[in-house]
């Protein structure tokens, strides 16, 4: 199986910094930053709706020591009500946050702030993850799954399964699988987002290569990958997962050279064509979009 991209379109937001996550809902494009003061909303076209402030701060960006860092987000259900779910890294103490927001029509004074269980750190580090950074998330049927990206001291993309609300729980259900590329790549390629088709039952996920050493630190830009599992559903039960496929990005299309992927977003299938919205950080304050048309082929 191969994938084949073709762009239709990319924009830059230079007054939007560290874009990490993205999820389309009834038309709209929310976009979150790792360290930005607040939840871009945008149309397909990418003209921006409405901002929602998530700090008190006025300058765009938190300081790194501070932020939250909201790297992962997904879409899910509960009590009834859809939210944007986004997960803080869980890197350090001020990132082990979780933010939801009600959808459509939620505002800064709907949305919750929740701590991480401090059980739930405790049992991923007991489950053989080595250190803590969330960088994707997305919901298949009943399971909520997070991506923790390894980096170049610790080469280990590892998910993790658990219920959508675990934190309401004492004891929240938490498995880890590995996460293991059939092709290895050039240099360590983490996990920076997922998505789930269940149209398709199919995980899509980006990857991007990064020269840091831990879950901290930043690092130079390699390239970025879109990576998918089909029938993920029938798969959740295996000790391992792996990607059927992978595509560079990089040499796909010049328009991704230096730009680390960290969000991927579906906005609807054509036939078997996935439309998609990617988000990019180049860890300098500005973000970008970029649309594509996405195939997976069995040539």
């Amino acid at each position: 199986m191969k994938g084949v991209i073709t762009l239709i379109c990319t924009l830059l937001l230079p007054d939007f910094p560290s874009a990490s996550a993205v999820e389309f809902h009834e038309g709209r494009l929310y976009l979150i930053g790792d360290d930005a003061t607040c939840i871009q909303v945008l149309d397909k076209d990418y003209c921006v709706i409405k901002s929602i402030p998530i700090s008190s701060l006025t300058d765009k960006r938190i300081a790194k020591a501070e932020k939250a860092d909201y790297e992962a987000s997904a879409l899910i259900a509960l009590h009834g009500k859809t939210y944007l779910l986004a997960s803080g890294s869980l890197a350090t103490e001020k990132r082990r946050q979780l933010m939801l927001l009600p959808l459509p029509d939620g505002d800064s004074a709907s949305i919750q702030f929740i701590p991480y269980p401090p059980a739930f750190a405790t049992q991923l580090l007991n489950s053989g993850i080595n250190e803590l950074n969330i960088e994707g998330a997305a919901v298949v049927n009943n399971t909520l799954l997070l991506s923790n990206r390894g980096n170049n001291t610790w080469p280990q993309n590892q998910l993790i399964l658990t219920k959508p609300g675990f934190w309401e729980q004492a004891v929240p259900p938490v498995s880890v699988v590995p996460f293991t590329l059939l092709t290895p790549t050039p240099v360590f390629a983490g996990v920076s987002e997922l998505c789930y088709v269940p149209e398709k039952d199919l995980l899509l996920c980006t990857l991007s290569s990064e020269a840091t050493a831990n879950a901290y630190d930043d690092g130079d830009i390699g390239d970025s990958y879109i990576g998918w599992i089909s029938n993920i559903s029938r798969k959740l039960s295996q000790s391992t997962l792996t990607p059927d496929g992978m595509l560079n990005l990089t040499t796909a299309d010049p328009a991704f050279k230096g730009e680390k992927i960290e969000g991927i977003c579906l906005e609807s299938i054509r036939d078997n064509v996935l439309t998609l919205h990617l988000v990019s950080d180049n860890d300098a304050g500005a973000s970008r979009l970029f649309k594509v048309d996405f195939t997976i082929t069995t040539n």
